[in-house]
């Protein structure tokens, strides 16, 4: 049995659908191999497509390799809830640095699963036929949106959701990739500048709105 492409609720002319319709079938492959996972099994694409009812040619369009699937399993049992290290009413300038720290020391402990990981959100960007929605996890923004969120009493809609769509460039899998092999840093460099980078825009942000604030002065 496999989950279906698309149902009367996502018709195949509803490009919204269909991405909608790939995001569940992502996330139920990703369960299922967390499951298995803590069963303690290492499970092939083919043993995560059984349990989680899909086809093999599907899992294999969404993980092109086991090293693909394990990887992302890792980055979805083994992220650190925001709460471990930030809670609303703490500061969002360290909460950013520490956020971008702890997805960054994530993805960077293991660079063979990051860029296998980032092979696979290609390949299934490559098969998506509209191009248009994002169709990868998104994770970073659960750190990102609510220590953003938290700024607005101070930042405006369009400041907020200009800041998050800049830190998203400095945390998660591009960013790792970009600073340790064009960047060549270090691992700890890596980290390093990914921290500082997530703090100078949250500076920005609020310097820029200070600026604001005295002009209407």
């Amino acid at each position: 049995m496999s989950i279906p492409t698309s149902s009367p609720s996502t018709p195949n002319g509803d490009p919204q659908g269909r991405d909608n319709q790939k995001r569940r079938t992502r996330q139920a492959l990703i369960d299922a191999a967390v499951a298995l996972r803590e069963e303690g099994l290492n499970p092939t694409v083919a043993q995560v497509a059984e349990r989680a009812m899909v086809s093999r040619a599907t899992a294999y369009r969404y993980f092109p390799s086991n090293e693909a699937l394990i990887s992302e399993t890792v980055a979805e049992r083994d992220m650190k809830p925001l709460e471990s290290f930030w809670r609303p009413g703490d500061d969002p300038l360290k909460g950013i640095g520490q956020a971008a720290k702890a997805l960054n020391t994530l993805l960077v402990d293991d660079e063979i699963g990051l860029h296998a990981m980032e092979r696979s959100f290609m390949t299934v960007w490559l098969e998506n036929e509209s191009h248009d929605k994002p169709l990868r996890p998104g994770r970073r923004m659960n750190y990102i949106e609510p220590i953003v969120d938290s700024l607005k009493d101070v930042l405006t809609p369009r400041a907020r959701k200009r800041l998050k769509q800049a830190l998203s460039m400095v945390m998660g899998t591009e960013a790792m990739i970009a600073v340790r092999d064009i960047g060549q840093a270090s691992i700890e460099e890596s980290l390093d500048a990914a921290g500082w980078a997530a703090r100078a825009l949250v500076r920005q942000a609020l310097a820029e709105d200070e600026q604001a604030r005295r002009k209407r002065g």
